[in-house]
């Protein structure tokens, strides 16, 4: 590992999260940095560049996976810094946990922490031996962070009630027409005022993306064409009408999203199972979209 960190070194930065143990040595006790988890090197620059790069050095050597998407596990530079600045100052705040992130779902709201060095992280506050943790993932790793008591946290699906209840009181929502699905997915959106508004919106469409991937995976042509097309229509209809704010909030997580989205519809486009209608309609429709809203674009 110290061999593979050297050479990598001299090309890409890297960062091992490491924990102290203590072992006996004859009549002595000594102190000794290891690695959280062996092999584990994480690497900042592009996929493609680091595994060309390890092919042409190591042969046979991969970066991992993330188990839930089966892609090249990678991590936001805005996610990764705070947890190595953490790591740094005391890295016996992080373990890593056995469980894949969605097991701490369970009785648990999901929240994000709006201030200190964590804030945007997203997760689960649960206390683990007496001590209260922030359970989160970290390209596809589980982590806990202990110590997060003086941290802010915002509660995800009440803020989202709250704040589509005090936009939308005087506001009747011509939804009659809308299907089962459309409806659900209505809820998710209401017009930004804040930061904090779009954080939880993006919150909230994130979860219908795991659910377009799945009917994806089932072949749920359909459904895919239904839920993609109308999450781009609510987007403009509720960003659009804050779009003079749009260079003021960071919009990164809702333009994410929007390709993520427009990914599914072409690979839609061209999966030979779509029936040629299915094809032209979606589209189509995409096409009337990004004229209405040019963001999308």
């Amino acid at each position: 590992m110290e061999r593979i960190k050297k050479k990598v070194e001299e090309e890409f930065s890297v960062f091992i999260h490491t924990r102290v143990v203590y072992i006996r040595d004859k009549n002595k006790i000594k102190k000794e940095e290891r690695p959280t988890i062996s092999g584990l090197i994480f690497i900042r620059g592009k996929s493609e560049e680091i595994q060309m790069f390890l092919d042409e050095n190591f042969q046979g050597l991969h970066l991992v996976k993330d188990c839930s998407t089966q892609k090249t596990a990678e991590i936001k530079d805005s996610i990764m810094q705070p947890f190595m600045q953490i790591a740094k100052v005391d890295s016996t705040r992080i373990r890593f946990m056995p469980h894949p992130f969605n097991y701490y779902s369970e009785g648990n709201q999901l929240i994000r922490i709006t201030s200190g060095v964590l804030s945007g992280f997203e997760g689960y506050r649960i206390r683990i031996a007496r001590d209260k943790c922030f359970i989160t993932s970290i390209g596809g790793l589980t982590a806990a962070i202990g110590g997060i008591h003086k941290e802010s946290f915002e509660n995800l699906d009440e803020y989202t009630k709250q704040r589509r209840a005090q936009i939308n009181r005087n506001q009747q929502s011509p939804d009659t027409k809308l299907t089962a699905v459309q409806k659900e997915i209505e809820k998710s959106f209401f017009v930004p005022q804040n930061q904090m508004d779009v954080i939880a919106i993006a919150n909230n469409i994130s979860s219908w993306v795991e659910k377009i991937n799945n009917a994806l995976q089932k072949k749920d042509f359909g459904g895919v064409a239904e839920m993609t097309l109308f999450i781009l229509e609510k987007i403009g209809d509720n960003i659009s009408s804050a779009n003079y704010n749009f260079q003021t909030w960071n919009m990164d997580d809702i333009i994410t999203i929007c390709k993520e989205i427009n990914g599914i519809i072409n690979t839609m486009s061209n999966n030979k199972e779509v029936s040629p209608e299915l094809k032209e309609t979606i589209l189509t429709e995409r096409e009337a979209l990004t004229e209405r809203f040019s963001f999308l674009q």
